[in-house]
């Protein structure tokens, strides 16, 4: 290749570059909201769900909810979907042994609320949209003996793009009850969704640190969950693998961030898991608080400007060399 051939090309890549970067059309942009119908009563559809159910079960409630290793469930057992391509069928292709809440997928860009207002709003059914004051972090020690979270009051869900870009979080919780704080809420996501095998064990304490100190194995729900992407290892490394996997998190303590508003890069076709709870509003107990989850629209991250630079730069150097040839 010519150094003048070299030249267009950069130019061009620069240039497709800041194309791709800028354009993200809402044209066709479109949303896809996902509920479980889960019911501790065992009902289907849940209409209305009881204040306070929080389970989430997948597989066949409290009694087993060990997966089949499909992604097909049966409807006997209390379990359902809205918004899945059937009623039988798991979000997303989700196989793993852990509870799971809603799934959300985004095509074009676009915007989504996962809430129960969302799922009435869609498809005519309540679903169990909520989660404890303290069920990312409360605010007595008394059932673990420092401040953290209790996994069984933690909603999880799964989110999907099939384009890359900023994704924006905004949660908000409604229809508090007694106490009547409004609780701020936390996150954690990870790249990726459970691939667990066995029985989920949802009663049980984890995020004891808040991620205060940065993330550690207490950053994990536990209870069985693998969100390493390995199927087999040791404990060890399936935890560093899963702490690698969280893409973005709330931090508790003295100082705080990322509280109700989160965001994270996400790659295109890329699933992600989104665990949210209450922040010290009251105790993992306190499980009847609503909420509603605004997923902001994909938005493409701006290309840095050292790569401007080097750019302009590379073309404005090739561009100097072939006038010093035609010159001489």
């Amino acid at each position: 290749m010519t150094k003048t051939k070299l030249a267009k090309a950069i130019a061009l890549t620069i240039t497709g570059v800041a194309l791709t970067a800028g354009s993200v059309s809402s044209a066709s942009a479109s949303s896809t909201t996902m509920y479980n119908l889960f019911h501790s009563q065992g009902t289907v559809p849940c209409a209305p769900c009881s204040a306070g159910e929080t389970d989430g079960w997948v597989w066949g409630g409290v009694a087993d909810s060990t997966p089949s290793g499909t992604d097909t469930i049966d409807l006997a057992t209390g379990a359902g979907w809205l918004g899945t391509a059937a009623q039988d069928k798991t979000p997303l292709g989700y196989k793993g042994g852990g509870v799971l809440h809603w799934a959300v997928q985004l095509n074009g860009g676009g915007t989504a609320q996962i809430s129960n207002a969302d799922s009435i709003a869609r498809y005519g059914v309540s679903a169990d949209i909520d989660i404890a004051k303290g069920g990312w972090s409360d605010n007595i020690s008394g059932n673990t003996g420092v401040a953290g979270g209790w996994r069984h009051d933690v909603d999880f869900g799964l989110f999907k793009s099939d384009i890359a870009g900023l994704v924006t979080l905004s949660a908000l919780a409604v229809n508090g009850t007694s106490p009547t704080t409004t609780p701020n809420i936390g996150f954690t996501i990870f790249k990726g969704m459970d691939i667990s095998t066995a029985s989920y064990l949802h009663h049980g304490a984890w995020n004891s640190t808040n991620n205060a100190s940065g993330l550690t194995s207490a950053s994990l729900p536990g209870g069985g969950t693998n969100f390493s992407g390995l199927a087999s290892g040791t404990t060890a490394v399936k935890n560093a693998a899963a702490i690698a996997n969280i893409v973005a998190y709330s931090v508790g303590g003295a100082s705080t961030s990322n509280l109700n508003d989160i965001s994270f890069t996400a790659e295109a076709g890329q699933i992600y898991t989104i665990a949210l709870g209450g922040y010290r509003a009251g105790g993992w107990v306190d499980t009847l608080d609503g909420y509603k989850l605004n997923v902001g629209q994909v938005s493409a991250v701006p290309v840095p400007g050292a790569v401007w630079l080097f750019g302009s730069a590379m073309a404005g150097f090739l561009g100097l060399r072939r006038s010093k040839k035609f010159a001489a």
